[in-house]
């Protein structure tokens, strides 16, 4: 009966163990998880002019990420390079922060934000060159009203299709 007794209070006491250090562990990770979500939530703000949300290079962008429910930031035709570019790096700067974050404290994230935050900070920090959005042309830059019909820019060097998306290129 002792033994029994001794075998129960050891359980009780292995219980009681285990529920300290499981706590311990949330009230040390509690703080990193909601720093590294608030990061990637202001990464996942930011809005790049004229690119297409879907991206790849924009969607790994962000711990947890899922397929944005908007396509893309295109309220802001007056854009250029430089405003696309600098969006990007501000993106790309809060989600590597984030990033940090599950890496400094592997021990407080699962394996996908792991994975996650390796594949950002992978990610370029910078855009080397933009192609901005354009309308169908003729590739010779031949001002051709007849885009869309028959024989367009046949002696023009064939049409150049439209790209209503901007393209990050990186080096």
């Amino acid at each position: 009966m002792a033994l029994v007794a001794l075998a129960v209070f050891a359980g009780i006491g292995i219980a009681v163990w285990d529920s300290w250090k499981d706590d311990q562990h949330e009230s040390m990770c509690r703080p990193h998880r909601a720093e590294a979500r608030a990061l990637s939530d202001k990464a996942g703000e930011v809005r790049i002019p004229l690119v297409f949300a879907g991206d790849p290079h924009i969607s790994i962008l962000q711990l947890g990420a899922k397929f944005p429910d908007d396509l893309g930031y295109l309220d802001a035709t007056s854009a250029t390079e430089l405003d696309i570019a600098t969006a990007y790096s501000e993106k790309r700067d809060l989600a590597g922060q984030a990033a940090r974050v599950v890496l400094d404290h592997l021990e407080c994230f699962a394996d996908g934000s792991i994975t996650e935050a390796s594949r950002i900070e992978q990610a370029p920090t910078e855009v080397s060159r933009v192609e901005m959005p354009s309308a169908a042309h003729c590739s010779d830059g031949w001002p051709s009203t007849s885009i869309g019909r028959q024989g367009a820019c046949s002696h023009h060097g064939g049409v150049v299709p439209a790209r209503p998306w901007a393209t990050l290129l990186f080096d």
